[in-house]
């Protein structure tokens, strides 16, 4: 299975942008691990292909999530010689009915 085929069943992948990952949190406390790990996995497979990722966060749950997600990716990214850099953003995001809300939008990239 290549590269592509795995990204695209990421079921975090906004389908407009592929390298944007959709963040959630207030999770229960053992789905929160694995969640955890599967954005991380998620993150190394959109940088793999696209040399960085895009994680849009709405709440500190959320936002924790991705930093720790963040974090396992750039471990397993040091044991390929790899570098990531976060780079936190400010983003306005328009929720259907609600609203518009300011969302935290993290770029992890290779560097």
């Amino acid at each position: 299975m290549n590269t592509e085929e795995n990204v695209e069943r990421i079921p975090f992948v906004n389908s407009e942008d592929p390298k944007l990952l959709l963040i959630k949190g207030n999770l229960a406390r053992e789905q929160s691990k694995d969640y955890v790990k599967k954005v991380a996995n998620a993150i190394h497979k959109v940088i793999e292909k696209h040399d960085s990722a895009l994680l849009r966060c709405v709440g500190a749950a959320s936002v924790n999530n991705a930093v720790k997600a963040t974090i396992i990716a750039s471990g397993e990214a040091k044991t390929r010689g790899i570098n990531l850099a976060l780079i936190p953003s400010f983003h306005n995001v328009n929720f259907d009915g609600t609203g518009e809300k300011t969302s935290i939008l993290f770029e992890v990239r290779k560097i």
